[in-house]
């Protein structure tokens, strides 16, 4: 699949059957894969392509042989499973924001606190510490995650960061804002 995906990008597919097997097998690997031992790696922009080397390493048929079948797909109209987002809580957070040092966060800042907000409840160790502390001891580990969080993402949103770096008052309101809703979504999936 991650082969697929990744040639998929830079080479032209004109068989509609592999598109439809990536799709298959894509919906197939939500039941395979184990999350609770599979650990999620975000490089997000510390990686870059910068060479890309074509070798060939194989000379003859890919023809498969020629059975015919249906692909089913395990959900009902061919798409998977959705989820509601949770747009009032957000946008409730964003508007204290803006009220409170006169902003202007956009909708793409409103995806960046989403994204660190589930960067914060995929972190093993935060899961820990919810679990198993208080919200004022839980706080000790997530002042530390929170800062390690807004300055490995820097480069990508510089504005918003300056913001969260330079004003305390702003900084800390909005540690605090995620301090409590990050705590109680770690300790209800406990």
């Amino acid at each position: 699949m991650r082969t697929y995906s990744f040639v998929a990008q830079i080479a032209a597919f004109t068989d509609p059957t592999l598109e439809r097997d990536y799709v298959y097998c894509r919906a197939l690997s939500l039941y395979l894969r184990d999350t609770g031992t599979v650990e999620r790696l975000d490089l997000g922009s510390e990686v870059e392509l910068t060479h890309l080397r074509h070798q060939m390493t194989f000379n003859g048929t890919l023809s498969l042989a020629t059975k015919i079948g249906k692909v089913r797909s395990f959900f009902g109209e061919g798409r998977g499973v959705q989820q509601e987002l949770d747009l009032e809580h957000l946008s409730t957070i964003v508007e204290v924001l803006n009220e409170r040092f006169g902003t202007d966060l956009t909708d793409v800042d409103k995806l960046l606190l989403d994204q660190f907000e589930e960067s914060w409840v995929a972190d093993s160790e935060l899961s820990d510490q919810a679990r198993n502390n208080s919200l004022d001891n839980f706080r000790l580990v997530f002042d530390r995650k929170f800062l390690q969080t807004i300055v490995t993402r820097v480069d990508a949103n510089d504005e918003i960061y300056k913001k969260i770096l330079d004003d305390e008052d702003f900084r800390a309101t909005v540690g605090e804002l995620y301090l409590r809703k990050v705590y109680d979504r770690l300790r209800e999936e406990a």
